[in-house]
């Protein structure tokens, strides 16, 4: 089940024509020479004001010479990943929120491993203060408690002078993991405002492709934000941002892969607060799919979040309609589990109901089964006519397979639940995670010795900002 289209050819080739204007006519301010000039070398031209242009020619000629990976299989899917950020903790018996502490970062993330569809787990930055390190050095603990605590760290860098702490760490997790540097490293960096790519992620990235390792950029754009307003616009400076990134991966790996991401947030004019749930994300998320079809790519879409502060109808309706839009049209569809309010707040009951969600999003999209075993025709021809398949064999052996099993929808009917204590939802998500707590033990998932030696160097690199 695939969504066969948002936007007509035509309609496509007009936002990719948008795009190719503004990389060729107004070009992006890259803020370090070397950068630029690795540029020029993939085809740029340098002009005033550290700008770069692109010719469209160029652009296209390399879109069609691209490596790529084929646009998403035809049948959609949905999975849950689970994320902490500067986020608070939304306590799961009182609905306080509090402050994360290193003791709920554990409990969180181990609530995150033990849901049944929960793919991938990661931290970025640290949402405590962490004594003896200051906050421009959290990139620093945040790979720290990540590894410690089994999460996938995010990959901050934030300035460059963390770049060789950064590595040291790095190493010292592969080292005692039996793996490579390669496998383990993980930095990231944005361009937040619009067509500018600053000095400091012009500086980390050349710091980490000189020792071999690819730093990941990514862009931030806002529909009437740092994007115009309309649909329209907002998709053609996105895609002019995203293959301005595609060149600049490709300036520094010749075999960089072309592929295009829906990342358009939203911003409310009545607050002008930036906001995940909202209908127009997907709506961009579809019509990249659409673009990634015209070139030949692979696609994916931000979504799965929520703009609600409690576990609610609006968080559950935010994240469903944005995963199975976004799955429909682009192959793969996401949730945020436990996130709410974009990613302020780790909720572990909002956490539970998405796990729940997720599964009956798969159960959705799953492909049928029909074959001349599932026809069943055996199984009907025993009970006959007026006759009922609840209690036979077949049943029995294939309705965990065959019926979605949630933990926290409704099973019984009015008066056998007034008769358990009319719990809802939340009510039975409540109790999954108190259950879960109970029973939680704390356990690092890194050896003391790895953990003392990562700690050393987040204390030699503090002693030497210090020192200067």
């Amino acid at each position: 089940m695939r969504l066969a289209a948002f936007l007509t050819k035509r309609q496509v080739e007009t936002i990719h024509r948008g795009a190719l204007r503004v990389l060729a006519e107004v070009g992006v301010r890259v803020e370090h020479e070397a950068v630029r000039k690795r540029l020029t070398r993939a085809g740029g031209q340098c002009g005033a004001g550290q700008a770069v242009r692109f010719p469209s020619k160029t652009v296209e000629r390399l879109i069609a010479e691209a490596p790529k990976r084929k646009p998403a299989r035809a049948r959609a899917t949905v999975s849950a990943r689970v994320g902490v950020y500067g986020s608070r903790y939304l306590d799961p018996a009182t609905d306080a929120l509090l402050d994360f502490d290193e003791d709920r970062l554990g409990r969180y993330a181990a609530l995150a491993r033990s849901m049944h569809h929960v793919q991938d787990t990661n931290i970025l930055g640290v949402p405590f203060p962490v004594e003896g390190v200051p906050a421009a050095y959290q990139p620093l603990a945040e790979k720290l408690y990540a590894w410690k605590h089994g999460l996938r760290p995010g990959g901050s860098v934030l300035f460059t002078g963390l770049c060789e702490p950064l590595l040291e760490m790095f190493q010292c997790h592969a080292a005692a993991h039996g793996r490579s540097t390669e496998e383990v490293f993980a930095a990231a960096g944005y361009m937040i405002s619009p067509l500018r790519l600053a000095r400091p992620e012009c500086e980390q990235l050349l710091f980490f492709a000189e020792r071999g390792l690819r730093m990941w950029i990514g862009h931030l754009p806002s529909q009437g934000g740092t994007a115009p307003v309309s649909f329209a616009g907002a998709m053609v400076l996105a895609l002019a941002e995203q293959l301005f990134l595609y060149l600049l991966s490709r300036s520094f790996w010749d075999q960089a892969e072309l592929a295009l991401g829906g990342e358009v947030a939203v911003v409310d004019m009545r607050r002008g607060c930036t906001r995940y749930g909202r209908p127009e994300q997907q709506r961009t998320n579809a019509a990249f799919a659409d673009v990634a079809r015209f070139y030949g790519c692979s696609c994916r879409g931000h979504t799965g979040g929520t703009d609600a502060k409690l576990p609610s109808h609006e968080a559950g309706a935010q994240k469903a309609a944005g995963a199975l839009l976004t799955a429909l049209a682009t192959g793969h569809g996401s949730i945020s589990a436990g996130l709410l309010s974009m990613d302020e707040i780790c909720s572990p009951v909002q956490m539970v109901l998405d796990d729940d969600l997720t599964g009956g999003l798969k159960a959705l999209l799953a492909g049928p089964v029909v074959d001349e075993t599932e026809c069943a025709f055996q199984e009907i021809l025993a009970a006959g006519p007026g006759g009922n398949h609840l209690g036979t064999e077949f049943t029995a052996r294939r309705f965990r397979k065959c019926l979605y099993q949630p933990r926290t929808w409704s099973a019984d009917n009015l008066s056998a639940w007034q008769a358990v204590g009319r719990k809802a939802d939340v009510d039975l998500a409540r109790e999954i995670v108190l259950d879960f707590e109970r029973d939680f033990v704390a356990a690092a998932c890194i050896s003391p010795a790895e953990e003392k030696e990562l700690q050393a160097i987040i204390r030699r690199a503090v002693q030497r900002e210090l020192a200067s």
